[in-house]
């Protein structure tokens, strides 16, 4: 089933869909390098036969940010690698060995 939306949408309270996870990792960086952390989520796997394009699957998109005081001088670079349904690889890259808060978002692109 298929609803086409022309206005705007409000949603109040708890917004949740099959294809988004996030959550929330405490990284411990090393000092001047760059330092990864993996974290693991589920996205589920749409079996073969329930897709309509016969393409495979897409790999999750994932947005990640800091919590940090000093955006853009502690932490030079932070990023993801190794994207898959099961997981993801974010590397932190800072001029100190604070302990860093990085959310992450993850949201799957529909086989459509």
């Amino acid at each position: 089933m298929t609803t086409t939306i022309n206005d705007d949408l409000v949603v109040e309270g708890a917004l949740s869909a099959a294809n988004i996870i996030m959550g929330s990792v405490i990284m411990n960086p090393e000092v001047n390098v760059p330092t990864p952390t993996e974290v693991k989520f589920n996205h589920p796997q749409v079996p073969a036969r329930d897709l309509l394009n016969p393409l495979p699957q897409s790999l999750p998109n994932v947005m990640v940010t800091a919590v940090s005081q000093d955006p853009w001088t502690k932490i030079r670079e932070l990023g993801t690698r190794f994207s898959s349904m099961t997981g993801v690889t974010i590397y932190i890259y800072r001029t100190n060995d604070a302990d860093t808060v990085v959310n992450w978002l993850s949201w799957q692109e529909p086989n459509l």
